[in-house]
């Protein structure tokens, strides 16, 4: 093959290497971008539970989610299902990302005293939201993430020993 031949088809590989790109970018950048509605963004209603007692994870968002946003969900998420793994497949603890925008979820915000972002855990017993708490400390411990999965830890563990 020639120099010539071989830049004539380097070009031509470049310039479809190119387009290719610049067609699939759009599909990329859509896929990291805006998340798909979720089941989780739908409206969320209260389904009582079965058993006599269970608590409910609440992570609460709105559309709008900067980067610590994201990490306090991801870490909340992470921490809850590496340790209570057996409690989740029990149904014993329920982890629930709604996004308090979404028509029908407004109620939250009322419900559990929501100024931002939050984490909330319900102590559901017999079907009734007796008690519930918003970790708070998430956003101080969010830039040490050991502390923020002990602490978030440590909470759910205790609403789940209560049974009453």
């Amino acid at each position: 093959m020639s120099g010539r031949a071989g830049s004539t088809r380097f070009a031509a590989l470049a310039t479809l290497a190119l387009v290719a790109g610049a067609l699939l970018l759009p599909a990329a950048a859509t896929a990291a971008g805006p998340e798909p509605r979720a089941a989780a963004d739908a409206p969320t209603l209260a389904t009582p539970s079965a058993l006599p007692h269970r608590v409910v994870a609440y992570y609460f968002h709105t559309t709008y989610r900067c980067a610590t946003c994201r990490s306090i969900e991801a870490y909340s998420r992470e921490a809850i299902e590496a340790a209570f793994a057996a409690d989740i497949a029990a149904g014993r603890l329920v982890l629930k990302t709604v996004n308090i925008e979404v028509k029908g979820n407004e109620h939250f915000v009322k419900d559990y005293a929501l100024y931002t972002k939050s984490l909330v855990l319900v102590n559901e017993v017999r079907g009734t939201k007796p008690r519930w708490k918003n970790l708070e400390k998430v956003w101080q411990l969010v830039q040490d993430k050991p502390k923020f999965l002990r602490y978030v830890q440590d909470e759910t563990r205790a609403y789940l020993a209560e049974r009453s």
